[in-house]
């Protein structure tokens, strides 16, 4: 999810249910609400250290370190300003959830309870960094700014900040229930892909038997037909096949690679046998993140390797 929706839902959330006690850590929700997506300024520690748990999106995003954060930043904020550190640590605590709650939401798996377990979580809802949420949140960003420095009334402010809560509240709610009504209508060779735009989703099929692979992208709404964006059928040769099970062990011990669905398109060139493995996750307007590896028929070896993005051809 996007650095302005976490912030603008932490916002949102501390303005509806903690108005009631104080304004006074409304700044200090919002920080803890954004504080997980600051672990991209960890990129030193994780050079020397060499560890993917300093990745973004790794070991931040769980509950435990949350608590943990929140408890040290709680403290050291208490010690200099006289503040109750039970009720600092417990905004800390429940916005950092907040933030990594929303992100379990999305397509891509997090640790969220990192270090007590490694195993990564995502419910696969909502598309990591949508556009439309970072679009509806920079609106609301600039309709508050422009009731609060116009408008003397608290009650047109708040009517605002509750107008955006229910859309919010209703607009994941229609995920999660499109996400549950899809994936019980589909086979276990079929996988769900929410779409940028919540009427749209995806659908990708796999079927491998022997040496012949096809896959399958499609995509739909709840008010058109379906459209077919990407049909392979491909049959392999023993080697090729071989050379394709190696492709697919070197997505997979990439970190962030093995987080997504890939699907390949093959090329023959040369004495070159070519694999582009597209990651449907990160696909925006049928461009996407792809590895390209390349063989040497001959002596199997890896001729190149490159990360790129480009167009799904269609």
């Amino acid at each position: 999810m996007d650095f302005f929706t976490h912030l603008v839902i932490g916002a949102l959330v501390y303005a509806i249910f903690f108005k009631g006690i104080t304004w006074n850590y409304l700044f200090y929700a919002i920080f803890f609400a954004i504080l997980p997506d600051l672990d991209i300024f960890l990129s030193p520690l994780k050079r020397k250290f060499k560890s993917v748990y300093l990745e973004h999106r790794s070991g931040s995003h769980s509950y435990v370190i949350g608590t943990i954060a929140s408890a040290l930043i709680g403290g050291i904020y208490s010690l200099f300003t006289n503040q109750s550190f039970l009720i600092i640590w417990m905004i800390g605590t429940i916005f950092y959830g907040i933030h990594v709650s929303l992100d379990l939401l999305t397509t891509t798996k997090i640790p969220c309870f990192y270090p007590f377990s490694k195993k990564e979580f995502c419910f696969y809802a909502e598309k990591a960094g949508s556009s439309f949420t970072l679009i509806i949140s920079l609106i609301f960003l600039v309709n508050i700014a422009i009731v609060y420095f116009n408008s003397p009334n608290k009650s047109t402010s708040f009517l605002v900040i509750n107008i955006y809560t229910y859309f919010f509240l209703i607009y994941y709610l229609y995920r999660i229930i499109t996400k549950f009504w899809i994936d019980h209508h589909l086979n276990e060779d079929q996988k769900y892909i929410p779409g940028i735009l919540p009427i749209y989703f995806y659908i990708f099929e796999k079927k491998i038997i022997d040496n012949t692979l096809s896959f399958s992208l499609k995509k739909k709404s709840h008010f058109s037909r379906t459209k077919l964006i990407y049909k392979n059928n491909s049959n392999l040769t023993p080697q090729e096949m071989m050379l394709f099970s190696r492709g697919m062990e070197l997505c997979s011990e990439d970190y962030y690679l093995a987080k997504w669905t890939a699907f390949p398109e093959f090329l023959r060139m040369d004495g070159i046998f070519s694999i582009k493995f597209f990651f449907l996750e990160p696909m925006t307007r049928l461009k996407a993140m792809y590895l390209q590896i390349d063989f040497d028929v001959d002596t199997g070896q890896i001729y190149s390797l490159n990360q790129k993005f480009g167009p799904i051809k269609t």
